[in-house]
């Protein structure tokens, strides 16, 4: 596979951020791993530096997967990293991206090989080296727009493959510090949905169809895990159309953890231009003491300081990888230039702002007319199905002996009510439906094809934007 690229060798110190780069194209794809899988995939992304200008084969060795992810180094452990590698391997991802021809839908694979020794004798010997496809190269190389960063430690102690995407999908609207999601789009984007092959024949499969199953296995076991291990925690809001949740609003908040400060500078006397030290402190005490801060004040004019702080800031968030902050700080607030090209700064960003802001009406839009086509199309099934329960006399007592047999729906059903009464209950009433469209489902391909359209042509313009 030529020459392996691998970081195991170099020391690396804790303060030293390592940084993951994908396109906003990449985060919002939709595909499905396991937890070891998410493991490799995630190495694999920490390998790839800004300035690559192709894929290298990348090695990685488990005593890194052990270390990064703190994980078990017992007897399955490299069974699990050889396996994981070899599933990655027949992986499909599919990326919704804007092209001069429209909206193209690109599926592809992830890797395209992996190679490893037989019988390892030695620790230094349990190692896969792997090489991502040609295809991912514009979402992982040469980015200069659109794209999401955060430090590869956030995702290292998260258990879940739902947890790290949720992450990641929130990370990227953390600035905004809101993101709303039409429910079936969310599952797919992170893989509850999944499309199933049955000989040929394409379906998608909802591992979590209620809501309440979705909520406590996944929404809130994310929400407890970015809490703990992540700079960014989120509350969330379940948004309904009658009883039925059809989307989710999420905030986003920082996830500040409490610093000692290692050293307390002991004033007599207040400085003159004390609560203009206090502010910028607050603001750099990450990386800078208060004694330097009272030299900033006490040598530079403050609107110099302020936009040599901003500008590092802005570097930073930007995803520029700087060694060494505390000197990058230094070395800006000692230059007068950046405060003359503020201004020009500030003009691009509200124009940048005032884009999003029109770009997230656009979205609250088109996702008000998904639900508004998701209603339209229930109650025309509603309507064939009465249609279908007068031309059939026996169709709705089948349909129900159906009901009372699901294993989901039957502890919901009570022999003892009416079908009508038992019709209230929603998980009855669904597995109610989907029985009488099994049996008769002919009456329903024309409009099922009909509402896949519209919604599939929908949802490509809200993933568009």
């Amino acid at each position: 596979m030529g020459v392996k690229k691998s970081l195991r060798k170099s020391k690396t110190s804790k303060n030293v951020v390592k940084l993951i780069r994908k396109s906003n194209e990449l985060v919002e794809a939709r595909y499905k791993f396991d937890i070891w899988e998410t493991r490799i995939f995630t190495k694999m992304l920490s390998m790839v530096r800004k300035d690559d200008k192709d894929f290298q084969p990348y090695r990685i060795y488990l005593q890194d997967i052990v270390r990064d992810f703190q994980v078990d180094n017992n007897k399955d452990a490299y069974d699990r990293l050889r396996k994981g590698g070899n599933k990655l391997m027949s992986k499909l991802i599919k990326v919704i991206r804007e092209t001069d021809e429209g909206l193209m839908e690109l599926t592809t694979p992830i890797v395209v090989g992996i190679d490893r020794l037989v019988n390892p004798e030695s620790e230094d010997g349990k190692f896969i080296d792997v090489s991502f496809h040609p295809d991912m190269k514009p979402y992982l190389l040469s980015l200069k727009s659109q794209f999401t960063t955060y430090d590869v430690k956030n995702i290292l102690k998260l258990p879940s493959a739902y947890s790290i995407r949720l992450y990641e999908l929130l990370k990227q609207y953390e600035k905004i510090g809101q993101r709303k999601f039409d429910l079936m789009e969310l599952k797919e984007i992170i893989g509850a949905i999944e499309e199933i092959d049955n000989n040929g024949k394409k379906s998608l499969k909802d591992n979590y169809p209620l809501f309440g199953n979705f909520k406590q296995r996944v929404l809130n076991k994310a929400q407890k895990d970015l809490k703990a291990y992540t700079d960014i925690f989120f509350e969330f809001e379940p948004l309904k159309r009658g009883r039925r949740v059809v989307g989710l609003m999420f905030k986003i908040y920082k996830n500040k953890a409490e610093k000692e400060v290692s050293k307390i500078t002991v004033i007599d006397q207040p400085h003159p231009q004390q609560s203009l030290i206090d502010e910028l402190h607050g603001i750099v005490k990450s990386w800078i003491s208060k004694n330097t801060v009272v030299k900033w004040v006490e040598n530079y004019p403050q609107n110099q300081i302020r936009q040599g702080i901003i500008y590092t800031l802005n570097q930073i968030k930007a995803g520029v990888e700087i060694e060494n902050i505390a000197g990058y700080l230094q070395s800006m607030v000692r230059q007068p230039i950046l405060f003359d090209i503020h201004q020009e700064k500030a003009t691009k960003r509200k124009k940048q702002k005032a884009k999003a802001q029109d770009v997230a009406a656009m979205k609250a839009k088109l996702e008000e007319e998904l639900l508004a086509v998701y209603d339209e199309q229930e109650a025309k099934e509603s309507a064939i199905i009465v249609s279908i329960c007068k031309t059939h006399k026996k169709a709705k007592a089948q349909a129900m002996e159906q009901v009372s047999m699901n294993p989901i729906a039957r502890d919901q059903y009570d022999a003892s009510l009416s079908d009508t009464e038992n019709l209230q209950n929603r998980v009855v009433r669904i597995s109610f439906i989907n029985a009488i469209k099994k049996t008769y489902p002919k009456e329903f391909e024309e409009l099922d094809r009909y509402y896949d359209q519209k919604i599939k042509k929908l949802r490509l313009q809200i993933v568009s934007l």
